[in-house]
């Protein structure tokens, strides 16, 4: 799969010309800042398909992830250490209707974050060693440190900018090794808060997916792709929320029989000073 039709694809859902008119400074926060972020994702009505040599057996999912993240950075000549501690991390899923409520693997845990010979940040658990799924957690949570969402200059509005959401990279190397991801945002419009301040609206559009093969003819497939919009207070830049939607398609295929399942997709990140 070439990154080719993805960029062509994004391209083409933003069309609308660039007019004059008003800029604005649209940045990522300040990195030694304090934040809280609360994040949500999930699938509603998703279905997941077996099938075999004893035929086929569908199933409806429902799956809800909530997690509290408490984030501060202690700088230093070596580029500083951020400390996340995981006040929340809980996954509730529904199978045919039948619901479960489980504590995720960070839940309750305290990671640090270095940076590496490429300037990125990778984190490892305070406390203890990683192993299992804890691994894949704290490589998603250092795909979102390191999301760089905004362009870093002056933006007019109607202008795009394309960025990695690594924070989707991350998450869908759980069924392809090295997928491929991109973003593109826009600027639709500076506006003002309900509370008086500044904020720029920004629309979103990101897809992915990939495709792998094994030595013995399976393999495994995604595709997916979301939209939405990134509100950015243009008076306290620390301070932005994002709402997604979209859907996610996946396959995979062993001598056994095949997998398939076709999720719908939500997420919303909200982030804001810790303690405002």
């Amino acid at each position: 799969m070439s990154r080719s039709p993805f960029l062509l694809l994004i391209t083409g859902l933003f069309l609308n010309s660039v007019h004059a008119g008003e800029s604005v400074m649209l940045a990522n926060p300040d990195e030694k800042l304090a934040l809280k972020i609360e994040a949500s994702t999930g699938t509603k009505g998703g279905t997941v398909t077996r099938s075999g040599a004893a035929g086929s057996v569908s199933q409806t999912v429902d799956i809800t992830r909530t997690r509290l993240v408490e984030r501060t950075m202690k700088p230093d000549a070596t580029g500083g250490e951020v400390t996340c501690r995981i006040l929340k991390d809980r996954i509730v899923t529904a199978v045919d209707g039948k619901s479960e409520s489980t504590a995720g693997p960070l839940d309750g845990k305290v990671a640090t974050g270095l940076r590496n010979g490429a300037g990125n940040w990778t984190f490892t658990l305070a406390d203890q060693t990683a192993s299992g799924d804890v691994v894949q957690q704290l490589e998603e949570l250092a795909g979102f440190e390191n999301r760089k969402w905004l362009p870093g200059r002056m933006v007019a509005v109607g202008e795009t900018w394309n960025f990695t959401p690594w924070f989707i990279h991350h998450s869908l190397q759980r069924d392809i090794p090295n997928p491929q991801v991109v973003g593109m945002m826009k600027l639709r419009e500076i506006g003002k808060a309900p509370d008086g301040s500044r904020q720029a609206t920004i629309d979103c559009f990101i897809r992915g997916g990939g495709e792998t093969k094994g030595p013995d003819g399976g393999g495994a497939k995604a595709e997916g792709g979301l939209k939405g919009v990134l509100i950015v207070n243009l008076d306290q830049p620390s301070r932005m929320r994002m709402d997604l939607t979209g859907n996610l398609e996946t396959g995979s295929e062993v001598k056994a029989g095949t997998t398939s399942a076709s999720l719908p997709l939500t997420m919303s990140v909200t982030i804001e000073p810790l303690g405002k």
